[in-house]
């Protein structure tokens, strides 16, 4: 990565550490998430007012984008909703899931079949901002943060959604 600061510290390292000091105010303890982080690469953390998450089935996504794992899902997801994207290996039981990190009040009124808002103030395992490899724990960000409060665009997150349920009940195109 290119030093583009000219103090030797990168602007792709600015914007983890950024990121993590973001997330870290949705800890029950600072102290704790950064150690849980650092040890597993996953910590608890308690999305609400400064971001909201919805978890996507992988199932849904892979038949949306019509691609079957996350490293070839990675740029449409980035080109599509803008914001901070995690995998997790076993989101929904035994199935992986989605985690689209977006407003907190969207979260609360989300209602979109193939996909589960977090409820607020529940914890909610998150990778370290630096964790994009799935060789460093059950979960990695596919599209990483690119700095506090970037967040996924909510429209075509309930697109996607949409379009991936529609594919898997076969109602595509369907009208109710």
């Amino acid at each position: 990565m290119t030093d583009l600061t000219g103090n030797g510290v990168s602007l792709g390292t600015e914007r983890v550490l950024a990121s993590e000091h973001w997330l870290l105010a949705a800890a029950p303890s600072v102290r704790r998430a950064r150690l849980e982080w650092a040890d597993s690469g996953t910590t608890w953390l308690k999305p609400g007012a400064l971001f909201g998450a919805v978890t996507v089935r992988a199932s849904v996504v892979h038949a949306a984008l019509l691609l079957d794992d996350p490293e070839k899902s990675a740029r449409p997801l980035r080109e599509r909703l803008g914001g901070p994207v995690f995998y997790a290996v076993e989101q929904f039981g035994r199935e992986a899931g989605y985690v689209a990190l977006v407003a907190g009040s969207v979260s609360m009124a989300w209602s979109v079949p193939g996909s589960v808002a977090h409820h607020r103030r529940a914890g909610l395992q998150v990778p370290a901002p630096g964790n994009t490899l799935p060789d460093h724990g059950p979960s990695w960000w596919v599209v990483p943060l690119d700095g506090p409060g970037v967040l996924c665009d909510p429209d075509p997150l309930a697109t996607l959604v949409g379009h991936g349920h529609g594919v898997l009940t076969g109602t595509l195109g369907k009208r109710p």
